[in-house]
């Protein structure tokens, strides 16, 4: 929501907040850091004291971001109110995850992963559209409105109705040098190291996209607003396909697969792209087609890897979570401070950093996951690492 809302927005914002297409691009930015070092403290205060109190903490945090961007008068203050509504997001985002995993395992997570992202894209695939009406009928500051309010309502829902699910609490030691240990084996191991770099350079491209289009289809290739918001639902909806499909095939197929699956079609479909524009046919519709088979391929990726990165870890949920997505926000955000810095008046920049997403995300299943993910004894059962 608050990506997908914002992109229409982000030319209007520039100009009544007179500020630099750069700066406004990092709106985006700074956002995704926020969303991504906060798992680094979400993660194992999780493990600790449970999940319930920092869900209803990061909706808090997210919330409060909204009210401050709401009354934002400069550039600066929206972006400090950005990182805020990140920090919040971190500690949903995780622990939505982290609750699914502690109640499923394995297979039975992934499909209802797979449920809860269609659902998700579902939701997503209307927000581009009503961005771009509120860019062309409404003040650019509604959206936070809009956010703060179902944020708000999320979070009375949660207080009454969302039950603990970590059992147990005080098992994993809250000290700098054990934390340290834990990130470290986690982010060394050979299964988890596959599943969140297919996802980290999957998600990275997915960024560089977002960051640039807008500028690159409104202001490049003279794309309306409202078509701009159309545009990008067909791109959710390639999610939503990728998605429902994933959901389908885990339940035969394992994890593995699934994955090849994803990257695949991420290669397939960036290669496409990054040729057809070089070779001089650059045009809305030889960047718009690929990028809603790329966003099917997502679909599959996202599925998985939620479930993947923390198969290893059965007693440290909260923490390889919370390490999977720290990496993930933080070369998404990485790729969106890139890509801010590029030249949208071209799209072969763009094209060319998201074909190499691509074909990192492909030799990471290539050479990391199927090798190893038949292997029982890469998986540890203890916290006492």
């Amino acid at each position: 929501m608050a990506v997908q809302f914002m992109l229409p927005l982000l030319p209007t914002i520039a100009k009544q907040l007179h500020a630099s297409t750069t700066l406004v691009k990092y709106t985006i930015s700074i956002f995704l850091f926020g969303k991504a070092f906060g798992m680094l403290a979400f993660g194992p205060l999780s493990e600790k004291y449970g999940r319930k109190i920092f869900m209803l903490t990061g909706l808090g945090l997210f919330t409060f971001g909204n009210l401050l961007a709401l009354f934002s008068t400069t550039i600066e203050i929206l972006l400090f109110a950005r990182l805020i509504q990140g920090l919040g997001v971190s500690a949903s985002v995780l622990i939505g995850r982290t609750m699914i995993n502690d109640t499923y395992k394995s297979n039975k997570a992934a499909v209802v992963f797979s449920h809860i992202f269609l659902v998700a894209s579902i939701i997503i695939s209307f927000l581009p559209m009503l961005g771009s009406l509120m860019a062309m009928h409404f003040y650019w500051r509604t959206v936070f409105l809009i956010m703060g309010s179902y944020t708000t309502i999320i979070f009375v829902l949660c207080f009454f109705y969302l039950n603990e699910t970590h059992t147990d609490k005080g098992i994993v030691a809250l000290n700098l040098p054990k934390i340290f240990l834990y990130y470290k084996t986690i982010i060394s191991h050979p299964l988890f190291l596959g599943y969140v770099l297919c996802s980290i350079f999957m998600i990275a491209g997915e960024s560089a996209f977002n960051t640039a289009s807008s500028f690159l289809l409104m202001q490049t290739f003279n794309v309306s607003t409202k078509t701009f918001g159309m545009l990008i639902t067909l791109l959710v909806g390639g999610h939503l396909i990728g998605t429902l499909i994933c959901g389908k095939l885990v339940k035969k197929h394992d994890l593995s697969s699934m994955m090849g699956v994803g990257v695949s079609i991420l290669l397939i479909s960036t290669l496409f792209m990054v040729l057809g524009i070089y070779l001089g046919y650059a045009s809305v519709a030889l960047i718009i087609i690929p990028m809603i088979i790329y966003h099917a391929g997502t679909g599959f990726i996202m599925t998985i890897t939620a479930v993947g990165s923390v198969v290893p870890f059965p007693n440290l949920i909260g923490i390889s979570s919370a390490a999977s997505l720290l990496l993930n926000f933080t070369f998404s955000a990485l790729s969106s401070a890139v890509v801010s810095n590029l030249s949208t008046h071209t799209a072969g920049p763009v094209s060319l950093l998201i074909f190499g997403c691509g074909v990192l995300a492909f030799f990471s299943w290539y050479g990391l996951i199927l090798p190893n993910h038949d292997r029982k004894s890469l998986i540890l059962n203890t916290p006492n690492i």
